[in-house]
């Protein structure tokens, strides 16, 4: 695994169109079983592509997915995992990303359980670059 991308607190992770167009976003990430993972809205756009195109590029950015000159652009393929893994993932973020998971992700998870939306089914995204 990449020293770097152990230590970036966000990455640009690219998945692609079917006509070939990239598609950048910003995510955390964390180690995660011989590569990295993120988790996302299991209906969520980059899913979709991931599911039809399983290459993708990942490098580190700002918080706003800014990637700057010269950084590196690792290449490598994505799988959505499967439930129990998706948990390890989440408790992983959760710890990593405290600060932000509970300024921006619980006060979301909470509003939409109060306007009666219930949880959002969330899904992880490991990646491993080659």
């Amino acid at each position: 695994m990449s020293t770097d991308l152990d230590n970036a607190k966000y990455v640009s992770f690219t998945t692609f169109k079917r006509d070939g167009t990239p598609v950048p976003t910003a995510v955390w990430l964390v180690p995660f079983e011989g590569g990295h993972a993120f988790t996302t809205e299991a209906e969520s756009f980059k899913v979709r592509r991931l599911r039809n195109n399983p290459s993708v590029t990942v490098s580190v950015c700002d918080i706003r997915g800014r990637v700057q000159p010269g950084a590196t652009v690792y290449s490598g393929t994505a799988e959505v995992l499967d439930a129990a893994a998706s948990q390890r993932v989440e408790a992983a973020i959760k710890r990593k990303y405290w600060l932000g998971w509970n300024l921006m992700i619980a006060p979301a998870n909470l509003l939409r359980r109060l306007r009666g939306k219930g949880e959002a089914a969330s899904a992880a995204v490991k990646f491993v670059v080659r």
